[in-house]
């Protein structure tokens, strides 16, 4: 079917008035171009009245349609039609002599179609607009003034009205029946939500309950495993103090063959010892009771400790144990027992799955714009692990395969424990790792935590007390300021590289992932030294080296450059001290620093 809202798109969207009144309009202009037109028909009248009455009968309805179709506001251009509207049936009843019947035809139907649409308000603008196109009529025709009219005018005249109300009052039944369906629809609805409250209550209810019933299902597993690790423990302890008793006096007789046996029920019985400890640990862990003995050691003091312990463990399987320790290292304020129980733990894993290789333990010190962390890397040359092995290693009982749990052995909670004690201690453990090429496991703990809950069951790090360690401790003992180097890169290898690197050189470390970060950093902290890596997300390192340099309280600080490619006069044209390639040589970048640092003291 032909439709004009085809012809002409309507700037924005059009408001449902516009379709509805031009269906009215083209009906109700041709109603009145019939009355007009009869009334005419039998009076006198000039051929400038017949083109007025087409233009107003069958021109007038399409053009109303497309000035409201193409108004910004649709709504508003509709209400100025029906102004128009009035002011041209104001002029017909004018130039039909103010005739009885045509005049309350097309009043009370311009009258009814606005209060039912537009409103008493507008109605009123309307009615102004009738009183003037007859006023302005009625003046060029000297008010001429015929009630009478031609029984057909006056029988057009009273079908007009009547199907005019008629279309109005159907209209309106549609839109009452729409209401009360649209309301019925509402009700409907309203009882649905309801019905779907009522549902989500009880589910909520019941997941209470669930979630009392597992809570006593939690307290019941503590009891359960508090009563079995002392009944279990009973008969340990006489095992294994029994079988040392009659290793002794086996030694003692010369009965080497029980001396064997007897060594082997004494490691059994550890290992099952070991097994209830875990198990209870974990137990505490997830039921959040495990408490922390804060105290402030010597990190350097601990690593002996564990080293020694360690060290049969790592080279069992014919495995070279190397410890690196940032010179000075400092002090740890966390629970010394537990950092012993990870480190161990780490390095107990790394000797079982690596032979003939290297399992190397290295300790530094970070520092963050707000924190002081102290860093242990354990690092090994073994068998090392798919990226879906890594997912699932810190579960608890849980190892990297099958096949690996045979061969190996284990219950695989001491990484899952190690990790919540991490956590518990404020830190965490992260992994990397790859077949055949070893693993890296780095534990961040921070270097000074404070007490949340009282109870040392929760701690977080805390910035306000630092220690000095290295050649920091040993720039501030001869009164010199440690120097501040900022580096700016988006790799976080990249920026643990520099810090362990920069940090071994007397540097406090700060890092930034953005450029905006960094020139924040700078802003604020005013650093001795930048490092800057040329290609940065969001923000382009390049860019950044020119808003330094176009700073004046930060141009003076020396920027190292570091990017994939070797733009060496590019960097020493914007201002850079040296570019270096990655990736970085350390000694090249120990080089730098110190030429730096040199160029700053001259």
């Amino acid at each position: 079917m032909w439709r004009l809202d085809n012809v002409v798109p309507a700037r924005g969207r059009l408001h449902p008035l516009v379709g509805l009144d031009w269906r009215v309009r083209v009906s109700g202009h041709l109603v009145m171009g019939a009355i007009a037109l009869s009334d005419l028909w039998a009076k006198p009248h000039e051929d400038v009245l017949a083109v007025a009455l087409v233009a107003s009968a069958l021109v007038w309805p399409h053009v109303a349609w497309l000035a409201a179709a193409n108004a910004k506001d649709s709504k508003v251009a509709e209400l100025r039609n029906f102004l128009v509207d009035g002011f041209i049936i104001g002029c017909w009843t004018a130039a039909m002599g103010f005739s009885l019947f045509p005049s309350l035809a097309l009043v009370s139907a311009m009258t009814t179609a606005s209060l039912s649409v537009a409103g008493p308000a507008h109605t009123l603008r309307i009615v102004g607009a009738i009183g003037l196109g007859a006023a302005l009529v009625g003046a060029s025709t000297g008010y001429q003034v015929s009630l009478s009219s031609s029984p057909l005018t006056t029988a057009l005249s009273i079908a007009g009205t009547l199907g005019f109300t008629s279309i109005i009052g159907i209209q309106s039944h549609v839109q009452t029946r729409r209401l009360v369906l649209a309301k019925k629809e509402l009700a409907e609805q309203h009882a649905q939500i309801h019905d779907q409250y009522e549902i989500i209550k009880r589910a909520l209810q019941a997941a209470l309950d669930a979630n009392e019933k597992a809570r006593a299902a939690d307290q019941a597993k503590g009891a359960f495993l508090a009563n079995m690790s002392h009944e279990l423990r009973t008969p340990l302890n006489a095992i294994l103090g029994y079988s040392e008793m009659l290793a002794e006096d086996a030694a003692a007789n010369g009965q080497t063959s029980a001396v064997a046996d007897l060594t082997r029920i004494q490691g059994a019985g550890k290992h099952l010892l070991g097994l209830i400890n875990e198990v209870l640990d974990l137990s505490k862990l997830e039921a959040g009771k495990m408490k922390l003995l804060l105290e402030t050691f010597e990190v350097g003091s601990l690593l002996e400790d564990v080293a020694g312990t360690a060290r049969g463990l790592v080279e069992k399987n014919g495995n070279r144990f190397e410890i690196r320790v940032a010179s000075g290292i400092g002090t740890l304020r966390e629970d010394a027992t537990k950092v012993r129980q990870v480190l161990l733990n780490l390095l107990s894993n790394a000797g079982k799955f690596t032979e003939k290789g290297v399992v190397t333990l290295e300790v530094n010190r970070e520092w963050t714009t707000e924190d002081e962390w102290v860093v242990f890397t354990v690092s090994d040359t073994g068998i090392g692990m798919t990226p879906e092995q890594r997912e699932r290693l810190f579960e608890p009982f849980m190892q990297a395969d099958a096949a690996t749990m045979r061969k190996y052995g284990g219950t695989g909670l001491g990484l899952a424990i190690s990790r919540k004690y991490c956590q518990l201690m404020g830190g965490d453990i992260r992994v990397e790792s790859a077949p055949g090429k070893g693993s890296v496991f780095t534990v961040r703990l921070p270097a000074q935590v404070e007490n949340v809950d009282g109870e040392a069951s929760a701690v977080r790090p805390s910035p306000l007390r630092r220690s000095a360690s290295g050649a920091q401790k040993a720039l501030l003992d001869s009164g010199i300021q440690p120097k501040r180097l900022l580096v700016v890169d988006d790799d976080p290898a990249a920026c643990d590289l520099m810090v362990r690197l920069c940090g071994r050189e007397g540097y406090q470390v700060l890092t930034a992932r953005k450029g905006d970060e960094g020139l924040r950093l700078a802003r604020e902290l005013t650093p001795d030294i930048i490092v800057l890596d040329a290609l940065l997300p969001e923000r382009d390192g390049w860019d950044l080296l020119r808003e330094l340099k176009s700073d004046p309280d930060l141009s003076r600080i020396p920027v190292v450059v570091v990017t994939i490619s070797d733009e060496r006069e590019r960097a020493l044209a914007l201002g850079a001290s040296e570019l270096l390639v990655k990736p970085v040589d350390r000694d090249r970048l120990v080089a730098v620093l110190r030429a730096c640092r040199k160029g700053m003291a001259a």
